[in-house]
């Protein structure tokens, strides 16, 4: 028996070779670990002690990383518990993953082990990186990502208090054995009144997600996908061979992190500003959002604004007929994942550019009001009044990651060549503007429309709409996630 990596793996039937797979696989790169609270503990290696590092090393996979077929048994338990109302969180096992720089690897003594990626081994920090992907300078990044970053070892709980024990633990065993750690960076997820995952400015995070197992798939389906939006993606999406190994089954996962600030108050600002400019009035002026991000705050894709739907948001949807008039063709969610309209390439050849994100918010300053309760405001007035003095200046965030089989292709395309760039998609002619969320670059005025009454083109559109500049990129590195059989073989 073999692996194959093109096509999703149904792993409740997997059979022993996948298994073993599996089981030498870290885990949440085929699917998210589910913990609220995390912490990315980024660490350096103590310098000519390679055999010190490598038993560190062969200690965590040991006893304290977990596997990508232990995070899947334990996800399946947690929750049958939920459906039983049995369901403690601080009972539910702690994640543990790990992943290396380059320079990681030059540390170990085990260079010819990494993989031959060019812009991992470069590092997020090379001129052709930053160059790329309109970064700012190394100099205004945060000071502990301004230097060489060996490792990063994340570490997750249900539980914050149990968090806070696991990290005190994971950060004594690296001391112990001469690692340096340089940075702890801790996440929190946040959620609306649905219990759904949220960023900070208050938008449903996460859909769409390149789906690598069988029964994620046959999930997402039964929930209404699969006509316009095929959510089935192969393995080869998120895992190349582990170079450092010499088997048939030990395979690992090319890791982007990004510390992303988000300008929260600028940006609802900015939100209620082109609301008046739009001449949306009461309830209506959540569209200006909507037409900027792409989706409603609860994730109701903008484009299917008029039709009715259950109690799932709807996510089965493509552009096809949208002639920007629904949702505009510089919304986030449009220049992120085209679903087959970028125009430059046929749709098959635009899925292979997306990634497995596993993303979440930060709080390095603590909001003083939760975004679920921050009151509804339906004039500019009202929202000055009672919205605008609760929302974070600066503070927070998004923790970026995501999986990668090679950056060039996904993670480096998707910035670069979509977000990024004024003149895509190429569906129609002209320029279009920057992505308004994430993107990096030159905001050039009236670039960016919006129309002036959704879904009707002899209405017009309005160039008075410019919007970006409220995320803030602070750090951060290429590693990969090699297999647990290397770390052990070390």
């Amino acid at each position: 028996m073999s692996i194959t990596l093109n096509a999703p793996l149904a792993w409740k039937t997997a059979n022993p070779a996948e298994v073993k797979m599996l089981q030498s696989l870290q885990g949440n790169i085929l699917k998210g670990h589910g913990r609220d609270f995390t912490a990315n503990i980024f660490f350096r290696f103590g310098a000519n002690q390679p055999r010190e590092c490598r038993r560190v090393l062969r200690e965590l996979a040991n006893a304290h990383i977990t596997n990508a077929h232990r995070q899947l048994l334990d996800n399946e338990i947690h929750k049958q518990a939920q459906a039983s109302g049995q369901c403690d969180p601080v009972s539910q096992d702690p994640f543990v993953h790990v992943a290396l720089s380059f320079q990681g690897y030059v540390a170990l003594g085990v260079p010819e082990a990494a993989p031959q990626d060019e812009d991992f081994r470069a590092g997020m920090r090379a001129a052709q990186s930053l160059a790329a992907l309109n970064d700012p300078a190394v100099a205004q990044w945060e000071a502990p990502f301004q230097e060489d970053i060996h490792g990063m070892l994340l570490a997750a709980h249900a539980d914050e208090a149990a968090l806070d024990l696991l990290c005190e633990a994971l950060s004594k065993l690296l001391s112990s054995m001469g690692v340096s750690i340089v940075h702890t960076q801790r996440g929190k997820a946040i959620k609306n009144e649905a219990g759904k995952g949220i960023e900070h400015f208050g938008y449903v995070d996460g859909r769409s997600q390149p789906l690598m197992l069988e029964e994620d798939i046959e999930q997402e389906n039964a929930t209404g996908g699969g006509m316009r939006w095929d959510p089935r993606f192969p393995l080869s999406t998120a895992l190349i061979k582990d170079p450092g190994v010499d088997d048939d089954f030990s395979f690992g996962s090319l890791f982007i992190f990004r510390k992303l600030e988000q300008r929260v108050r600028a940006f609802k600002t900015r939100e209620q500003e082109i609301a008046s400019t739009l001449g949306l009035q009461g309830a209506a002026r959540e569209l200006a959002g909507a037409l900027l991000v792409g989706r409603f705050e609860d994730g109701t894709p903008v484009t299917l604004f008029n039709q009715d739907h259950g109690p799932e948001v709807p996510n089965d949807f493509n552009y096809a007929g949208d002639s920007g008039t629904r949702c505009p063709f510089h919304a986030h969610i449009r220049k992120s994942n085209p679903r087959g309209s970028g125009g430059a390439e046929p749709e098959a050849a635009e899925r292979l550019h997306l990634m497995a994100r596993r993303g979440i918010p930060f709080e390095d300053k603590p909001r003083t009001v939760a975004p679920k309760d921050l009151p509804d405001a339906e004039s500019f007035d009202e929202f000055r009044e009672k919205v605008q003095p609760d929302l974070p200046v600066d503070g927070v965030g998004l923790l970026f990651m995501a999986y990668n089989r090679a950056i060039a292709e996904q993670f480096k395309f998707t910035q670069q060549l979509w977000v990024n760039n004024s003149g895509f998609p190429l569906q129609a002619p002209g320029v279009h503007g920057i992505d308004p969320v994430i993107g990096q670059g030159t905001l050039v005025p009236g670039e960016q429309r919006l129309p002036l009454s959704w879904d009707d083109p002899s209405a017009g559109s309005s160039d008075q709409v410019d919007f970006s500049g409220f995320v803030r990129m602070k750090g951060g590195e290429y590693f990969f996630s090699p297999s647990l059989a290397f770390f052990k073989d070390l």
